[in-house]
């Protein structure tokens, strides 16, 4: 009896795994400047086993921000372009940083956001001389937890750093935005914490920190990327497994009593 329910519960669990798919969005893209305005085109993939619904590329610089037409759906191993632009006016020469995200949702409706975040290169700047590791986070991220960003100065000279968290929807860092004064050859470790709004437990989000100063007439940006897996809440599950034993033990004793009836029966 124990094995036959064993049986129906292992077979019950392979068909929910079966029937869950996967959605990937991946983003390729080419950025110039054309006319004062941020010219993106963007390659959109889904190299996953389920269609994606609503996809809608947005891009974002400072703070301007452009959404394509939405497309009702991006089958498993289909993809799209899209050409954004969003105006810039005159950008002096440097490294100016912006954001590409596609917001897409599941069979269900439920939000999701891919996201990338670039620079774009005016006239013919220097190496910046500063390094960005991370954003990380041990352990991955259930509710809440601390990013990790390490940012170092590769110069003598003393530097104002503005340090900018970057997150899909659904991850939410506080605060997003930090001021940093690095000595020469100085490094500081950022701790910030972050909170899981509405991401699923099993996904992995990349992350990003983008490190901005100005060196007398040149603007800089290092964009620092790490990936933030999602994971349950152990308290979540720890409070469910009571109500799975009663369940068990609930079908049990009626299969139990099912089985006694029939012997009376007979």
């Amino acid at each position: 009896m124990r094995a036959v329910l064993a049986m129906l519960l292992l077979a019950a669990a392979a068909a929910s795994t079966a029937l869950a798919g996967k959605i990937s969005i991946g983003i390729q893209h080419r950025a110039e400047l054309r006319d004062g305005a941020l010219v993106v085109t963007a390659t959109i993939r889904n190299s996953g086993d389920e269609a994606a619904q609503t996809v809608m590329p947005v891009l974002r610089f400072q703070d301007k921000e452009v959404r394509a037409q939405a497309r009702p759906s991006l089958e498993p191993d289909a993809s799209m372009e899209e050409t954004l632009s969003v105006p810039v006016g005159e950008l002096g020469e440097g490294r100016w940083p912006f954001r590409l995200a596609v917001d897409y949702t599941d069979l269900n409706q439920y939000p999701f956001q891919a996201l990338e975040v670039h620079a774009v290169t005016v006239g013919n700047p220097p190496p910046a001389k500063l390094s960005v590791k991370g954003p990380t986070i041990e352990g991955g991220l259930a509710g809440s937890g601390t990013l990790r960003v390490e940012v170092k100065n590769l110069s003598a000279d003393a530097r104002k750093i503005r340090v900018l968290l970057q997150l899909p929807e659904g991850l939410e860092a506080q605060p997003p935005e930090h001021a940093l004064d690095l000595a020469g050859w100085g490094e500081k470790t950022l701790k910030v914490s972050a909170t899981n709004r509405t991401a699923l437990a099993g996904s992995k989000y990349p992350v990003f920190a983008i490190a901005e100063y100005e060196d007398g007439p040149v603007h800089h940006a290092v964009v620092g990327r790490g990936m933030v897996e999602i994971v349950a809440e152990a308290s979540r599950v720890a409070s469910w497994r009571p109500w799975l034993f009663w369940a068990a033990g609930a079908l049990v004793a009626v299969w139990v009593a099912v089985l006694l009836l029939r012997a009376r029966g007979s």
